[in-house]
């Protein structure tokens, strides 16, 4: 009777064994998976603080915002084509952050990649005529912005980075362009931006504006989301890219 028991017992506490290995295998299974829409990087990449002034004149660091999801982006205000199209959908999608109870869990920042004629007085005017209340970001200190530039991997073709700042040859400047923005991502961009595997060059959307001065102004063009922690998580290359879509990887940071 007794050895009957035992056999019984073993055999009871294998079922359960088992049980749990395939509860826990469903488990796994069903636990949801955050999805974006833009590209996002496989290992969040940290990018350094920067201090710099906004149209206002104050002073503005990256880390002000730590708490809150980021949202970069890279222009000039005398660019015709890539940075108003840029710029007018951010501001969309910062109008349309109130209907889903996130204004106030997101920050936008835009850098300027002319620091020579986007002066604090420039990014003022320009953005009192576009109605565009977030901060401008620009610097007194040319290498200041080559800096964040580097830091962020943002090819800028800028010869006329110190053109009304310095007298001497500081020469062409290198993005130190890596490969962390192409090695650091998963490829799965939404449809239509298959080419978000190479932000260093932004498969040519390189915008250039001509001046009516003595110079003209390329970069790569790539809008970046940070999460809570200031990490890079997603990206979003190009400038022909949904609003809609956009805002719904904001509210993915956010609620996520």
């Amino acid at each position: 009777m007794m050895i009957q028991l035992e056999i019984f017992m073993n055999k009871f506490v294998v079922v359960l064994i088992v049980l749990s290995f395939s509860m826990a295998g469903c488990t796994a299974e069903d636990e949801p998976t955050i999805k974006f829409n833009g590209t996002e990087y496989r290992d969040p990449e940290p990018v350094p603080d920067f201090n710099l002034t906004d149209q206002n004149g104050n002073n503005v660091s990256l880390s002000d915002y730590r708490g809150k999801v980021v949202v970069v982006a890279f222009i000039f205000t005398s660019c015709p084509d890539v940075c108003p199209a840029i710029e007018h959908t951010l501001n969309f999608v910062d109008y349309k952050l109130p209907d889903h109870g996130i204004e106030n869990d997101i920050q936008m920042l835009s850098i300027t990649i002319d620091p020579a004629r986007d002066t604090v007085e420039t990014l003022k005017n320009y953005t009192d005529m576009n109605a565009f209340d977030w901060p401008h970001l620009t610097s007194s200190n040319p290498d200041d912005l080559v800096q964040v530039w580097n830091d962020w991997n943002v090819v800028v073709d800028n010869d006329h980075v110190y053109a009304d700042h310095s007298s001497h040859d500081h020469g062409s400047h290198d993005s130190h362009d890596d490969g962390n923005e192409s090695s650091n991502e998963t490829g799965d961009g939404h449809d239509g931006h298959s080419d978000h595997s190479d932000h260093s060059n932004d498969s040519g959307q390189n915008e250039t504006a001509e001046s009516d001065t003595e110079y003209s102004v390329g970069h790569s063009t790539v809008t970046f989301i940070l999460d809570q922690d200031g990490n890079k998580k997603v990206a979003w290359s190009g400038y022909d890219w949904d609003s809609d879509l956009f805002l719904e990887d904001l509210v993915t940071m956010v609620y996520g």
